[in-house]
């Protein structure tokens, strides 16, 4: 009050309960109408919320209770008309609405315009995927354009320190909110893409309201992205958040950390990569060599069986033509020895040697008829018994008297049963004719005759 003294002063909880009191009395059952924003659900199961009229903004809150009988669910964006009451948080000095009835009424003016920039966006082909590039695998330099201050930066630094240290981190210091941040981030983005060395952009902040990642939904970030001519990763928020800025990038994270181990390998990994390669060619080039050699060494051999066949080839030619010429001159010898014993055993021969008789007998007769009948008659009477004992002389002879002669299948006359072996053939010569009989038995003494049968 005017004038008061300080000892008449009101502590802040007497005052804020009467403001309080003022409040609930005055301002209860009010339908308010507004957009949805910054609709967060707390793990206690209330859901807390904001209501935007173009700059007004009024913080709401459903309880816990409410949220369980309210049959829609309300989404951020949506125009809606809430019905409650105005309370006062002591210890925040802050009024809020106490929502106890929630309809939607149709879609707010920011979320209309979102939309309506998402289709033309996606119109046009910037969230088609076929244009979407991938990372580099090793970039030379890693750009971020994000706040300077903000903990999306040390995230992002200490990811990339931790993979790949020898990575450098160019950082463009924007603004990431407010109505100065979309041209801001825009004109980094841009000027990181034209520094030679930086292979991939990461753009993006830490969480917040929908106000607070506001300046990632807006033409200006999504076409500034588009026209980057390196990679670049949107890490806008947290999971639960996707902006304009998502859609467009090469790749999408759900955290800045993501985004960094996005862009950049584990060196570790690398030089173990590295290091295995190495060995991998070490030893395919030694498996190489070692092919070579042995290909070598089988040439080698090859080519010295080939000097020492030939060498033993021309022996052998030597040895063969010795053995040919050898081989001929058996065979000539042979043959002359087998002519020479056809001839004597021609001279041997029964009809050669009663032939040879003959001729003796007819020069012997044709000398005594030289000498006069008497002589010849007494010749002739020699001749004549001469004649009979040539004749009975002659194998033939015996053959007219009911005598054979055998022969083995080598030719040779058999005369004793030791030249015969049980199984042989042999050839049997008659008077008239031959037979042909294969030995059964053979003895010394004669064969016992079978007794003749009685007629």
């Amino acid at each position: 009050m005017k004038g008061a003294s300080a000892q008449s002063a009101l502590p802040v909880a007497t005052l804020t309960g009467h403001i309080r009191d003022l409040l609930e009395s005055n301002f209860r059952g009010l339908w308010v109408t507004g957009e949805l924003r910054e609709v967060k659900p707390h793990h206690t199961g209330h859901v807390y919320m904001a209501l935007r009229d173009g700059e007004a903004r009024l913080d709401a809150v459903v309880w816990k209770g409410t949220v369980a009988t309210m049959r829609w669910r309300p989404a951020e964006g949506t125009l809606v008309a809430a019905y409650g009451r105005l309370s006062l948080y002591a210890p925040h000095g802050a009024y809020r609405f106490i929502i106890e009835r929630l309809e939607p009424v149709g879609a707010g003016a920011l979320d209309a315009a979102l939309q309506a920039l998402k289709a033309k966006l996606a119109a046009e082909g910037l969230f088609a995927v076929e244009r979407k590039r991938p990372l580099p695998k090793l970039p030379r330099a890693v750009g971020v354009v994000t706040s300077a201050t903000g903990a999306a930066r040390r995230d992002i630094e200490a990811v990339v320190h931790r993979r790949s240290p020898q990575i450098p981190i160019i950082l463009y210091p924007a603004t990431v909110q407010g109505d100065t941040a979309p041209a801001d981030v825009a004109r980094g983005i841009a000027r990181l893409g034209a520094t030679p060395g930086v292979d991939v952009i990461i753009v993006g902040r830490g969480g917040g309201s929908g106000d607070d990642l506001a300046a990632f939904d807006t033409e200006v970030v999504a076409r500034a992205i588009a026209a980057c001519p390196v990679p670049v990763i949107s890490a806008v928020g947290h999971e639960t958040d996707t902006s304009i800025a998502d859609l467009v990038a090469d790749l999408r994270a759900p955290t800045p950390s993501a985004a960094a181990e996005s862009a950049v390998p584990v060196r570790d990994d690398l030089l173990r990569l590295v290091d295995d390669l190495a060995e991998r060619a070490d030893a395919a080039v030694r498996r190489g060599l070692d092919r070579r050699a042995e290909r070598l060494e089988g040439l080698t051999r090859r080519l010295e069986r080939g000097v020492s066949f030939d060498a033993r080839r021309r022996v052998l030619d030597r040895l063969a033509a010795r053995l040919h010429d050898a081989a001929r001159g058996a065979v000539g010898s042979r043959r002359q020895r087998l002519v020479a014993a056809e001839h004597a055993l021609s001279a041997q021969h029964p009809h050669a040697r009663l032939k040879r008789a003959r001729e003796a007998l007819s020069r012997a007769r044709a000398r005594l008829e030289a000498l006069g009948p008497q002589p010849a008659t007494t010749a002739r009477s020699q001749l004549a018994v001469l004649a009979a004992r040539l004749q009975a002389l002659s194998p033939l002879a015996s053959l007219d008297r009911g005598y054979s002669l055998t022969r083995r299948a080598d030719g040779g006359v058999v005369r004793a049963s030791s030249d015969v072996e049980v199984g042989d053939t042999l050839t049997t010569q008659l008077r008239s004719g031959w037979v042909s009989s294969t030995v059964t038995g053979r003895g010394e003494a004669a064969p016992p005759h079978e007794p003749e049968s009685t007629p």
